[in-house]
């Protein structure tokens, strides 16, 4: 970020931090500085803010700014936390999809009287979303987004139950024995003991996401100084580091979102380490990447072995949710590799043909919920 870009968004934070005073704009303007203060890396005053709007009003509608009105409305029920903690519904959703987001601030008081934590002033909706990915210390919240489903009669997409089942090691025991897949156990270790499984490993704080401190370990030196490193750091996923290079000697990951049991292809990134995303894989500035990227958008399954095709059909089984997503890669005998099962991934609406079909997918499962 240029030096003039930062102060631009340092004054846009400060306008904002005024405008708090104002009773009339404070809702709102804490609301958009939980966003702006998550990308200036400030995650502790970004949550103050965010808590800030839920203790004035826990429902948020988005502004419907369209000409014509909304084909359908769905209740997001979310938890207080940062852009990983739910699914980013309102980055899938365009004009013709309604959203009212119910925060919930206190799972105890949920848990207690599902029925008192109901708004008033809620709206009618459609379906209700629960969109609070699995995290170490999401458990009481799921807990409370089903007791709300429930209370609410609505038809309910996703069970936050089933979102709980897919920590990292909960995700290795779900998938346990899957045929034509491969899917690494993982051991969550304290902080300074020695890896319970052979060297090399992959280690990273338990909770995380997104690469973050996530390192591959192949010595016990190395594994003393990422402890140095990462001292404040109390347990740690660990995982066997598995060569998933094809036979051109480049590392692939695929992205596949699942919608009512369908897995739709997001993207494929290809790039010359292990540690890959599609961020860091330069995939824009490679033809032959791209064109093998989009062989894999167009038809999933010619591009994607039949075993490997086969174990995505019984992951969707076997995860049972109306919509989450997998990150994976293909062996060289045809079986997929499963690296995450998640529901927070981001499928960016307009951003081509992939995230499209997503998001009409989607959209028809609630046409066919709210028709039941």
């Amino acid at each position: 970020m240029s030096d003039q870009l930062a102060a631009e968004w340092q004054d846009a934070r400060s306008r904002l931090e005024r405008a708090t005073a104002d009773p009339s704009l404070r809702r709102q303007a804490n609301r958009l500085l939980w966003d702006l203060c998550q990308f200036l890396r400030d995650r502790d005053a970004a949550l103050t803010h965010l808590h800030a709007a839920i203790a004035e009003d826990p429902l948020f509608t988005r502004p419907h700014l369209a000409d014509v009105p909304p084909s359908r409305s769905v209740l997001v029920l979310a938890a207080p936390g940062d852009y990983q903690t739910n699914l980013p519904l309102d980055r899938l959703f365009d004009e013709s999809t309604l959203l009212h987001t119910l925060w919930i601030a206190d799972p105890d008081a949920v848990l207690r009287d599902p029925h008192a934590a109901i708004p008033r002033d809620l709206p009618a909706v459609d379906v209700v979303f629960i969109a609070i990915a699995e995290d170490a210390r999401s458990g009481a919240m799921l807990r409370a987004a089903d007791a709300l489903a429930a209370s609410l009669g609505k038809p309910t997409m996703n069970c936050g139950a089933r979102i709980a089942r897919l920590s990292r090691a909960g995700t290795a025991h779900l998938l346990e024995n899957l045929a034509d897949g491969v899917v690494p156990s993982h051991h969550l270790v304290p902080h300074g003991e020695p890896s319970p499984i052979a060297l090399p490993i992959i280690i990273r704080p338990l909770g995380s996401h997104a690469g973050e401190k996530l390192h591959c370990v192949r010595s016990d030196a190395e594994l003393d100084a990422y402890y140095v490193e990462h001292r404040r750091v109390r347990v740690f996923t660990i995982a066997p580091f598995i060569d998933y290079r094809s036979a051109d000697g480049f590392w692939r990951k695929y992205r596949v979102i699942f919608v009512d049991g369908i897995a739709y292809p997001l993207h494929l990134a290809i790039h010359h380490d292990w540690a890959v995303w599609y961020y860091n894989a330069g995939m824009q500035a490679c033809p032959r990447k791209q064109a093998e990227e989009q062989r894999f958008l167009d038809n999933l399954t010619a591009a994607m072995p039949a075993r490997a095709v086969r174990a995505l059909t019984e992951i969707a089984r076997r995860v049972g949710l109306d919509y989450f997503g997998l990150d994976c890669s293909v062996l060289a005998d045809g079986r997929l590799l499963v690296f995450e099962v998640e529901t927070g991934m981001i499928v960016q609406n307009g951003s081509g043909t992939a995230s499209t079909r997503i998001r009409q997918a989607t959209e028809r499962l609630i046409e066919r919920r709210r028709a039941r």
